[in-house]
């Protein structure tokens, strides 16, 4: 099991999130195409599980520190973000961290948003291009009826000026395309 743990460790650490000579990017789309490029998405899934896993573990052991008086002074968002970052930046710094180094983190916003993002991918896999434009194309009608009683109202409300200023016409004509590009 020891083993195992290592391996995760060592796969975190290749990633690159923070190193000594790296401040991270917070790049995790970076990371995200390391991870497609060398790893299965059964590797990919067991990794996320043991970095989730940690990040859990720190909440555990530093909850009533982050809760605390003083506190650690973060959000409850930016506190899984500050787990995420201890848990990126490698086994060494995860078993060194401190309730004062948490601190120091927090306060000098030392930490990124964030390392589970480099998974997300996973649940939330990004639609296609078909998938993309077939959405676009199903609201497409509804988005330009929506543009023409907009203009309609803008036009009642400013029927004045827009007539006087000769807009009048160009109103009419911008209608008029808007429905025709409605059918296309």
């Amino acid at each position: 099991m020891k083993d195992l743990e290592n391996e995760y460790w060592k796969q975190i650490e290749e990633l690159e999130w923070h190193t000594d000579s790296f401040i991270s990017d917070g790049d995790y789309k970076r990371i995200e195409q390391q991870l497609i490029d060398n790893f299965t998405p059964s590797e990919i899934k067991q990794l996320d599980d043991f970095a989730r896993n940690k990040v859990n573990e720190l909440g555990k052991r530093f909850n009533n520190d982050w809760l605390g008086d003083p506190g650690i002074d973060v959000s409850d968002d930016s506190w899984s973000d500050l787990r995420n970052e201890v848990v990126g930046r490698g086994k060494e710094f995860y078993e060194n961290i401190t309730v004062a180094k948490l601190q120091e983190m927090a306060d000098n916003n030392d930490y990124n948003e964030s390392f589970s993002y480099c998974f997300h991918y996973l649940f939330f896999p990004e639609k296609s291009e078909e998938e993309k434009k077939t959405i676009f194309e199903e609201n497409k009608p509804k988005r330009i009826d929506e543009f023409i009683n907009k203009i309609d109202r803008l036009y009642d409300e400013y029927h004045a000026e827009l007539y006087q200023g000769g807009v009048f016409h160009y109103l009419g004509k911008l209608i008029e395309e808007a429905r025709k590009s409605k059918s296309k």
